[in-house]
């Protein structure tokens, strides 16, 4: 399999990787609210499953990181594409990203 190809075939399973990764933090915020919601509606005190409500916030927080480190990842194949000379952008399904902004540092005179 050509270098390309190689390329195209991680790039698809990256997207996919990082699709996944958002679609489980989105079901986790949804599993939250419905369990906020579900205590209101059964007039249950607030301390009635906190425990529970306390290690699925945490797991949102710990898919956070996930998703930190799968970008982190991400970034880290773009440059062994382009050290590999392998034309990526080219292949696969392509996702807008976050353009660089400059920084602007004044000194005081």
């Amino acid at each position: 399999m050509t270098n390309i190809r190689m390329g195209a075939r991680v790039a698809r399973n990256l997207q996919t990787t990082e699709h996944a990764v958002d679609a489980a933090m989105v079901a986790t915020s949804c599993l939250i609210q419905t369990m906020l919601e579900a205590r209101a509606d059964a007039r249950l005190a607030a301390e009635v499953g906190q425990v529970a409500l306390s290690e699925m916030v945490s797991s949102l927080s710990q898919l956070n990181d996930v998703r930190q480190a799968v970008v982190a990842g991400h970034r880290a194949l773009a440059e062994v594409a382009d050290n590999q000379g392998i034309a990526w952008r080219l292949e696969g399904p392509l996702e807008e990203k976050v353009k660089p902004t400059a920084v602007v540092v004044s000194v005081a005179a």
